[in-house]
């Protein structure tokens, strides 16, 4: 009971890193929206299908055999039936829903959406490693050093996991 009155709680008023949080969540959705369209749409024509391929080969799903790697592959077993540029979208899409509803949540100063902005990102940053440990890029690590600093302000900042 208590923790759903915690989930269902508001949030104090957005401070200037929950704002830039928000417009990083909704940006990252909406630039996966346009990939995802632009997949289902024109992919079929060689450019935008050797960027997907390269896509793949960044999320190195073939070489992973953590958990995580076998959900995505089993996902992707699911959609076999389905070409690989529209099973590229489709995920592009889920995550983009998934941005947006976090980026959405904490704008309207939900306390569900703290919780699910660190479980969703901190869940992702052992891979995250293991892909800079792999091969180091800016990019990778552009990406986890963003993340894990998202995850650790708001668990902190925002007092999650701590019985108050």
């Amino acid at each position: 009971m208590r923790l759903w009155h915690e989930l269902g709680s508001i949030s104090a008023e957005p401070d200037a890193v929950v704002r830039l949080i928000v417009v990083e969540r909704l940006v990252k959705s909406a630039v996966l929206v346009v990939f995802a369209t632009s997949l289902l749409t024109v992919g079929r024509q060689g450019y935008l299908q050797k960027l997907a391929v390269q896509a793949q080969e960044q999320l190195n799903l073939e070489a992973g055999h953590g958990l995580i790697a076998r959900l995505l592959q089993w996902a992707l077993g699911f959609f076999a039936r389905l070409p690989h540029l529209t099973t590229l979208a489709v995920g592009a899409l889920l995550y983009a829903a998934l941005e947006t509803t976090e980026g959405v949540g904490l704008a309207l100063r939900r306390r569900w959406a703290d919780y699910l902005t660190v479980l969703a990102t901190g869940v992702l940053i052992p891979w995250e490693v293991s892909e800079v440990v792999r091969k180091v890029t800016t990019l990778r690590v552009g990406a986890l050093t963003v993340n894990v600093a998202i995850v650790v302000y708001l668990a902190y900042r925002k007092r999650l996991f701590v019985d108050v």
